[in-house]
This record gives C-alpha cells, sequence and structure tokens, in this order.
C-alpha cells in the first residue's frame, strides 16, 4: 500500500522542508482566523494528504489522498466565508475535479478497471499499452492541471489569494510539486518516449513562464501576484522535463539526466523561496488589513524582519546569483544550450523559442519584484494600516526565519541537493560529471560553463564589507534631511505607484492585457475635468479566463439552446426537419452526381435556406 522508494522519500522531505516552518507560522497566524476548528482539521489533513500521495503505492489509495488533497485544500479555501473566498473555492473545484477525471481515465485504461493494482504491475501493464500517447496527454491534463501549467492555472490567482496566508505558502510551495512528483512518477511508466511529448511539455512550460510573470507584473493584489509567480516557475520546472524527455528520446543521458536534475531542483527551490514569499506577504496582510500593493509603504522600518525575508526570497525567485534561484535556472540554461549540434527542425524551432521566453522571464520576474519590494517596504506609508503596523509575534517570525534557512541550505549544500536527486531519478548517474569537485558545479558538456556558489557568495561579502568599511572610514557625519524634490513637497501620492511602474511593460503588452482604465471625475465651477480626485486604476482581462473559458461556456449555453428547442418541436416542425435534410441529401446528389446550372443551385439553396428559417427560428403554437 506504501512504499518509501528513492523518489517518494526524496518528495518527502520537500513535503516536509515546507510544513515544519509552516507550522510555526501557521501557529501565530491562527488568531488572524475565526474559524479556528475548521481551520485546523482541514489544515492537518491537507498535510496528512500530500503525504499519503508521495507514499502510496497502489492506485486506490493514491487516488483516495489525491482527493483528499483536493477537498481538504478546497475547505481550506473556504475559511474565511466571504464573496471571494467562495468564488475562488467553487472555481477551484470545479477546475481539480477537471484533471481528477483524466487521472482517473488513466488507471482505469492502464490498469484494465483494476484499481487495486500495484503501481510495480502498473508499470509493467504501460509497457505493453498499444496506445502510449493516450495516456501521455491523460497525465499531462490530469496531473498538470494541478501544478497550474498554462491554460489550466485560471485557478491559481483566485485559490491562492482567497485562502488563508500559511494555506498559500502549502499550496503554492508544496501542493503544486505535489503534481509535477505525480507528473514525474507515471511519465517514467510509458516506454519510448516520441520527440513530439517532450516538444509538447517544453513548449506548455515556455508558454507557462511567460504567461505567469506577465500577468504578475500587472497583478495590485500581493498575493495573487505571487500566485501567477507560481505559474511562472511551474513553467519553468516544465521547461527542463521537457528537456529532459527530449534529450531521453534522442539516446543522450547524459543530457538527459542534467536536465531532469535541473528540473527536480527547481522544483525543491521554488517550493523554498514561494513559501517564504507568501509568509511575508502574510505578515504585511496580517499587520496591514490589504493584500493591494498600492496601501503598503515604509513598512522595512516597521517590519525590518519581514522585509529582509521577503528580499532573500525576492532576490532567489529573481535568480541573481548566488542564490539557489539562479544555480537551478543555470542549470536549465546549460541544459538547453547542449542542443547546438541537433539537426532536427522541430528541435531547432522549439529550443530558440524556450531558451527567449526563460531569459524573458527572468528579466521580468526582476522588474517585477523590484515593484514589490520597493512599493511595499520602501518610500513613505501609502496608508494609516501601513504607518501604524507592526512586526508580527514571535511564531510567525520563527517560520519566516526557518523557511529563509531552508532558501539558504538549498544554496550552500547543492553537492548532496544534487547528488539525493540523481539518486531518487531512474536516470543515469551523472552525480562526478557535474560536481569534480565539491566545491564547482561544472556543466555536462565539454563547451559548457561552470559556477560555484560558495565562491560568488564569499565573493559577494567581500564586496559589500569592502563598501561598508570604505563608507565608514569617509567619517561621513549622518544628516537628517527632506527629500529634494526641485521644490516640490514629497509625500506618499507622489511616490511611485505599482501601476505607474509597471505602465511601460503593461502598454507594451496591451494586446494580451487588454487594460480598463477607471478614473473618478469631479465638478468644479460647474465643468467636469478628466482628471479623477480619488482614485486612477488599471485592471487587466485575464486573456484565458475570457477567452477560453468563458467562450467554451457561452458555446455550450447556444449548443444546449438549440439542443433544447430540437427536443421540444411540435409534430409540424419535425415533419419540416425530415423535409429538409431529404432536400439536403438531394441537393448535394446534384452537385456531386450530375450538371446543374448555377441557377437551379441558387434556387435550392434559397428553398434550403426557407426551410431552415422555418425550423430554427419558427414559433411555436
Amino acid at each position: 500500500m506504501f512504499n518509501f522508494n528513492p523518489l517518494s522519500v526524496l518528495f518527502l522531505a520537500l513535503i516536509l522542508l515546507g510544513v515544519i516552518p509552516n507550522l510555526f507560522y501557521m501557529s501565530g497566524y491562527l488568531s488572524h482566523i475565526k474559524r479556528k476548528m475548521h481551520f485546523l482539521i482541514h489544515y492537518f489533513a491537507f498535510v496528512f494528504s500530500m503525504i499519503g500521495v508521495v507514499l502510496s503505492n497502489e492506485i486506490l489509495p493514491f487516488l483516495f489522498f489525491w482527493e483528499l488533497m483536493s477537498l481538504t485544500s478546497w475547505q481550506l479555501i473556504l475559511t474565511e466565508e466571504n464573496e471571494e473566498s467562495i468564488k475562488a473555492a467553487r472555481f477551484y473545484f470545479f477546475m481539480t475535479h477537471f484533471g481528477y477525471v483524466f487521472i482517473l481515465m488513466f488507471f482505469l485504461l492502464i490498469s484494465n478497471s483494476n484499481l487495486f493494482l500495484s503501481f510495480d504491475s502498473l508499470k509493467i501493464a504501460a509497457a505493453g499499452f498499444k496506445y502510449p500517447t493516450i495516456l501521455f496527454f491523460l497525465i499531462a491534463i490530469g496531473f498538470l492541471s494541478k501544478a497550474g501549467v498554462v491554460p489550466l492555472h485560471v485557478w491559481l490567482p483566485y485559490a491562492h489569494p482567497a485562502a488563508p496566508s500559511p494555506v498559500s505558502a502549502l499550496m503554492s510551495g508544496i501542493m503544486l510539486k505535489v503534481a509535477i512528483y505525480a507528473f514525474l512518477r507515471f511519465i517514467f511508466f510509458l516506454p519510448n518516449w516520441p520527440i513530439e511529448w517532450g516538444i509538447i511539455i517544453l513548449v506548455l512550460g515556455a508558454v507557462s513562464s511567460l504567461v505567469g510573470v506577465l500577468y504578475a507584473l500587472a497583478e495590485h493584489d500581493i498575493k495573487a501576484l505571487l500566485a501567477n509567480h507560481s505559474v511562472e516557475n511551474i513553467g519553468i520546472i516544465l521547461i527542463a522535463l521537457g528537456v529532459g524527455m527530449i534529450f531521453t528520446t534522442l539516446k543522450l543521458p547524459l543530457l538527459a539526466a542534467f536536465a531532469f536534475i535541473a528540473g527536480v531542483y527547481h522544483t525543491f527551490n521554488h517550493m523554498s523561496f514561494k513559501s517564504l514569499l507568501f509568509m511575508s506577504a502574510g505578515s504585511v496582510l496580517y499587520e496591514t488589513h490589504t493584500k493591494n500593493i498600492e496601501k503598503y509603504g515604509g513598512l522595512i522600518k516597521n517590519m525590518p524582519l519581514t522585509a529582509i525575508m521577503f528580499l532573500i526570497a525576492a532576490v532567489s525567485i529573481s535568480a541573481l546569483p548566488p542564490t539557489n534561484g539562479f544555480l537551478s535556472e543555470w542549470m536549465i540554461f546549460q541544459s538547453m544550450l547542449s542542443s547546438s549540434g541537433i539537426s532536427n527542425l522541430a528541435l531547432k524551432l522549439s529550443f530558440p523559442f524556450a531558451i527567449f521566453a526563460l531569459a524573458l522571464t527572468g528579466g521580468l520576474a526582476i522588474a517585477c519584484f523590484v515593484k514589490a519590494f520597493g512599493i511595499t517596504f520602501l518610500g513613505l506609508h501609502r496608508s494609516a494600516n501601513a504607518k501604524y503596523a507592526k512586526e508580527v509575534n514571535v511564531l510567525m517570525q520563527i517560520g519566516e526565519i526557518l523557511m529563509a534557512v531552508v532558501v539558504i541550505s538549498l544554496m550552500l549544500f547543492l553537492p548532496f541537493v544534487i547528488k539525493e536527486i540523481n539518486i531518487a531519478l531512474p536516470i543515469k548517474d551523472i552525480y562526478n560529471k557535474i560536481f569534480p569537485t565539491v566545491w564547482i558545479m561544472h556543466s555536462i558538456t565539454n563547451n559548457g560553463g561552470a559556477v560555484s556558489p560558495l565562491l560568488l557568495l564569499g565573493g559577494l561579502i567581500i564586496i559589500v564589507a569592502a563598501i561598508y568599511l570604505f563608507y565608514k572610514s569617509l567619517n561621513v557625519k549622518e544628516r537628517i534631511y527632506h527629500t529634494w524634490a526641485c521644490g516640490y513637497n514629497t509625500n506618499a501620492k507622489s511616490q511611485y505607484s505599482a501601476t505607474g511602474f509597471a505602465g511601460p511593460i503593461r502598454r507594451f503588452f496591451a494586446w494580451l492585457y487588454k487594460p480598463e482604465i477607471h478614473t473618478q471625475t469631479q465638478t468644479l465651477a460647474g465643468h467636469k475635468t478628466k482628471f479623477s480626485s480619488s482614485f486612477y486604476e488599471v485592471h487587466i482581462k485575464p486573456l484565458f479566463e475570457k477567452s477560453l473559458y468563458l467562450g467554451s461556456e457561452k458555446l455550450a449555453n447556444v449548443i444546449s439552446y438549440y439542443i433544447y428547442r430540437l427536443s421540444h418541436f411540435e409534430k409540424e416542425r419535425y415533419v419540416v426537419l425530415i423535409f429538409n435534410l431529404l432536400l439536403l441529401v438531394l441537393f448535394s446528389y446534384r452537385v456531386l452526381y450530375h450538371n446543374v446550372t448555377w441557377g437551379n443551385v441558387l434556387l435550392e439553396i434559397i428553398v434550403m435556406a426557407v426551410f431552415i428559417k422555418i425550423l430554427i427560428f419558427g414559433e411555436k403554437k
């Protein structure tokens, strides 16, 4: 029923690394939650279900724990019981069970409807399945919808902000990684991967990374911003996994192993810095009682520890050296750059696109977190709540510090982490090639690069210390004075806003955002002015939700309406329908097998159109 195989143990370690700091943080956050018993029951059941998923070794327990994970997280989203949480929970419930249908279909097909099979037997059954491509699509849709890949990501920006902050950290930091675990576990069951599978995963990852970071950059809700960055980082993980699948198909085991290790290492990294970001954002929310970044400002003075924790995580998610986020993205870049000698046309198109997407994503992520940290913690207070905020309680601080230790440890102990990942995955052993010495990590190719996190960290410390000592040696007397603004008074309203910071990028990608500007007008001496006395806000339209999901809903409603009308016709209308179908058959036969004049064709089309009008638009008696 349960099995401690290397991959399960690896992801069990990921869960525990995320849960233990979260327990401290949750204990301090609990006073902010009204329905405490409801929250605690579902919180611990949620943690238990994720552990059950990664340790299950049979189909039925796996499905049970997967559904328990979905239901408990759904109830945790409903903790606050307000309009926002109810809408988010409804959306999440639909999307998570949409994916569950595909997971169930995968198990029913591969096991011949025997849900009591062990995974070892399942692997044997998968090897002999006639249509593995069907299984691949069921795995991809089922598990990656839970991970938040585009276009199945639409529930994330609703669910994560609506949930309490400790739950947001668990869902984004751990639950999405459980979905990655499941995808990895079962994709290795399928033999002889066609190259198209890897290309699909690679392109999905590239699109997800770009879409996620673009929507994050335009967000004003700090938790929705972080939720969109989860979409981005799931995309980065999938880029690495897609590259690994492609190299496996091309019989390049060393390159494939390097890419898979990079993907799983980034999975650990995302768990750590995204959990810390949600904890830090939750601390800000805990004190200011708002998720709107525009209402923050100057919080580094009131909440210095939270500001430092947020900065550590922000630097890491931005992939700046020498952080763990930089190291995993460096590995992913190195794995893609190793494809230069491959002659396949599809790869010559998909690899450059993925490299471009990852590079652009990195730049936009830096811009986004400059905005998030700067507008939140620097400058002047933008609201009374920000002005009177204070540092959170000790338990929440301990949770943040412990998670920051995890983030830093994944950088400092990189060789040991890579070694365990290499052992856990069913890939070639390449640890000694990556780390010929424990100090420096090498790319797997001869012309690749090398990087040393310890040397980078040491260099950074030396540079910072030198600048500090140089400044102290100048004996500059500190002066306190107001900021000079060319004769104007600097106040909260004249500061850079989150809307203004993202303005140039928002205008460049206006075709994607479809921005809507909201202003409030005022009346002066009987005349209206175009300037707002209260606010100026820009709201963006979620492209996939509006176009894909709402478009599908409208299409389904139209089809349902006409099916309903068809099933409620009176006898005369059914006669018209049969007669019209007969005319269509005769008309098609004449056009195909007889020479007819255009006049006859036009006449018959007019007759058919009249009967179609009677059929569709005619009124009931």
